[in-house]
């Protein structure tokens, strides 16, 4: 016999046992097992018919509408237009960059080195 054999008989032997037991019970316990058993079908009836009253139903509609209507509020009066800390795309290019920062703070001045205005002056051969 391998395990789930085993498992199988052991199974029916337990339920054998239990309904022998049941069997044998006297009158006054099958009596008050009946009662309980009674008592809780009742009970479970009960909280069904609690569980389909209209007006619990209502409140927690209700409840569930605020909290909807609370959580939408405080989303709507919290937004607020964004300032990006960088208005044109080349100075996304330098906030995302990897280098020093130096370089870039005084960026204009080197643009206004670089234009022609400002370059290298070159001299008049007839003036040597």
């Amino acid at each position: 016999m391998n395990a789930s054999d085993q498992e199988k008989h052991f199974l029916e032997k337990a339920r054998d046992l239990l309904n022998e037991g049941v069997e044998n019970l006297d009158r006054q316990t099958c009596q008050c097992l009946q009662n309980m058993r009674v008592g809780a079908l009742r009970a479970v009836e009960e909280s069904r018919a609690r569980l389909l009253v209209p007006l619990r139903w209502i409140m927690v509609g209700g409840f569930a509408t605020a909290t909807v209507a609370a959580v939408a509020l405080f989303f709507w009066l919290n937004t607020s237009p964004q300032i990006l800390p960088a208005k044109h795309v080349e100075d996304f290019e330098i906030i995302t960059s990897q280098e020093r920062i130096d370089f870039y703070q005084n960026l204009d001045f080197y643009r206004w080195l670089a234009t022609e205005e400002n370059g290298p002056r070159r001299r008049n051969r007839s003036n040597i």
